[in-house]
Order: C-alpha cells, then structure tokens, then sequence
C-alpha cells in the first residue's frame, strides 16, 4: 500500500483525535437498511466522520496513527491484524441506503482504506471516502435537496461494547424529538438492530433478554440518551414496543430517580416478568441472560462454577473471563434446546449439568 506516497499533504486531514468530537451523520447513514460492519467498523466510521470537516469536501482523506486511536477508544494495544481487517472490510462491503426519494441505492462507502506504516515507520490508518458517498459525508446539494442531519459526540459510541446498543442509540438519536414513539417488534428486531435471519431471536422472550435488554441498559448507563420501554400486546403476543424518551431537563426534575430507583414495570410487563428468578448480583444477572433467566440463583452458580473448570479459550472473545462464561453457558444452552427438541427432557437444569460435566473441549 502506497496510498501516501501518491497524495499531496496540504489534502490529508491528519490525527488530533478527540471523543468530544461530534459526528454529523446524514439521514441515509444513520438508517442503513443493512449494515454490514462490525461494530469495530462502525465506531472508524464514525472516527472519519468526527474528523472531517463537513463542509470542506475537498480534503475527504483523514490519517491518524495507531497509538492516536488506541488513545481515543481507551485500549492499550489495538490488534493490528482487526484493523487491518477492518479497513479492508470497509473498503469492500456494499451498503444499501434509502435516500431522500424513497429509492435506494448501493455502493461502497470508501474507495481507499488502509492500514500501513508511514514514512516515519509509524502504524497508521487511512481512509477516503468514495465519490459517491461524498454527499453523505459532506454538506453537497443535488438536486436542489439536502440531507438531514444529526450530530452526536463521538464518545457515546466508542464506549458501546454491543453493536446492537450502537444501533439502537442511533435509532434513538434519531427518533428522540417525538417523545414517545412505538415501533413493530419485527421491525426492531429485523431492521433497527439487524437481527434479520437469526431464527432463535423471533421468539420475544429471547429476543427480550438476549438483545433488546442489554442493549437499552447499556445505551442508558453509557451513553446521553435516557429512555425506556413498554411491550404492547396483541392478544397473548407482544406486538410492538413503545420507546419513552426522557429529556435532561426531565431527568434533572426526576433528581436522578433513575439512577437511583428501580422502573415501576408495566402491567404487560409485570405479567411476562413476575416469574423470572431474581438474583443478586450484576454478575449472575449478566450471567443468566446467557441461559434465558431459566435457573435459580442457586443452580446458575453451580452452572457457572462447572464452566469455570473447563478450558474456554475457543470462547474468550474479549480476553473477559465474564463474557467467556457468558459464551460457553449461551452455547451449551443452545446445545440443551437442540436435544430438548428431539427428546423429553424432564429435568433441564440436571441435564444442562450433566452436559457441562461431560464436555471435553478440543
């Protein structure tokens, strides 16, 4: 990759990165009808965004160094073959966005991007955006028309540990000024949070407490949106959801009474939640989502006990031994509801025991 070599340094917007920074995102952008990043993608795209000057389209070419990032997101040591990957990803990944007429339209958001050493010897990251993004990205009019734009700092999102948190905050975002708004639960689950395809998540209950659920808890604790939501019902079946936006001139009249008080459910709520075992810790509360809430405090410290004897370095995606308990019980959970289909099982939690005692890892 020679990509510097070739480029005139009075046309690069270079490093300086800042999380106070604010991303101006276009309405398209903010909507993808398919987003096909990784949530690593997304907080460089947003790391572009926040760089550039949106009414400058003529330098559309930001470069900061590895060290300038790591700095930024608060990691010690970004992998170098993730952002590698991730530049690359970026560079051949086709969005589909809905533009201002109703159509949409295809293509890739970046025609150069890179990971690579500087004249310096430096690990550095570079990306331009493509000739057909540029619109997005910058304030162009076509047509007579204008996109609509949003702004949020970028230190909300480099925080978020979830890509589905990272989307339901945009959805958020951009949704906040009615106040209260309800949305379908397919089109939550489908479109917003781009779940589409994931069979298991078309139950409500797991959708519930695999993705909505932590999702809202963390967009709430990390980032300036504070909201909550209501299941609506359609006879047995929960339908739809109703999202309550609360403003920072009605948290300040509430003196913090969310932070400080549990949410009174709601009726709907309440009959869907008076059965879930409670437990006592935000350990065992993480922790229990991995098994759908199914078991007692006591018996999910047993399961978790027994993942703590194995060998779970197939499942330690984030160096957390939290979340790779969390992986492990998801997946031998996954496992119980697969031969639970095909056989009668009469004592899950026995079962799912005897299944974690006899795995033998590779």
């Amino acid at each position: 990759m020679i990509y510097l070599k070739n480029r005139n340094k009075d046309e690069l917007v270079e490093g300086h990165l800042n999380p106070n920074w604010i991303v101006e995102k276009s309405d398209p952008l903010m909507l993808m009808q398919s987003v096909p990043f990784t949530l690593g993608e997304l907080k460089l795209l947003d790391t572009y965004i926040s760089r550039i000057n949106a009414a400058d389209p003529d330098h559309r070419t930001v470069v900061f160094t590895k060290k300038e990032y790591e700095q930024l997101m608060g990691i010690s040591c970004a992998n170098p073959r993730s952002l590698d990957r991730s530049t690359d990803d970026l560079l051949r990944k086709i969005v589909k966005l809905k533009m201002p007429g109703g159509y949409f339209l295809k293509f890739t958001l970046f025609n150069a991007a890179g990971y690579l050493k500087d004249d310096y010897g430096n690990s550095i990251v570079e990306l331009t955006c493509s000739e057909m993004a540029r619109e997005l990205f910058f304030f162009i009019k076509k047509d007579g028309n204008t996109y609509q734009y949003f702004k949020y700092a970028l230190e909300n999102v480099i925080k978020l540990t979830r890509k589905t948190s990272y989307l339901l905050y945009l959805h958020i975002i951009h949704e906040r000024y009615r106040g209260e708004w309800e949305i379908s639960v397919d089109e939550l689950r489908d479109i917003v949070l781009d779940c589409k395809g994931q069979e298991s998540y078309k139950e409500y209950k797991i959708f519930k407490n695999r993705i909505l659920d932590p999702a809202v808890k963390e967009v709430n604790k990390k980032t300036d949106c504070h909201f909550e939501y209501e299941p609506i019902k359609c006879g047995r079946w929960v339908t739809r959801i109703k999202f309550i936006y609360h403003s920072q001139e009605q948290l300040e009249g509430q003196t913090s009474l969310l932070e400080t008080t549990p949410a009174v459910p709601s009726e709907t709520q309440q009959s869907e939640d008076d059965s879930s075992p409670k437990y006592s810790s935000s350990y065992l509360e993480f922790i229990a989502e991995a098994v759908n809430r199914e078991f007692d405090e006591a018996e999910l410290l047993v399961l978790n006990d027994l993942a703590n004897t194995k060998d779970l370095s197939k499942y330690d995606t984030s160096n957390n031994a939290q979340i790779t308990n969390y992986n492990y019980l998801s997946a031998m959970y996954n496992k119980l509801n697969v031969y639970s289909k095909k056989r009668k099982i009469k004592d899950r939690f026995a079962y799912l025991k005897k299944m974690i005692e006899d795995d033998r890892e590779d």
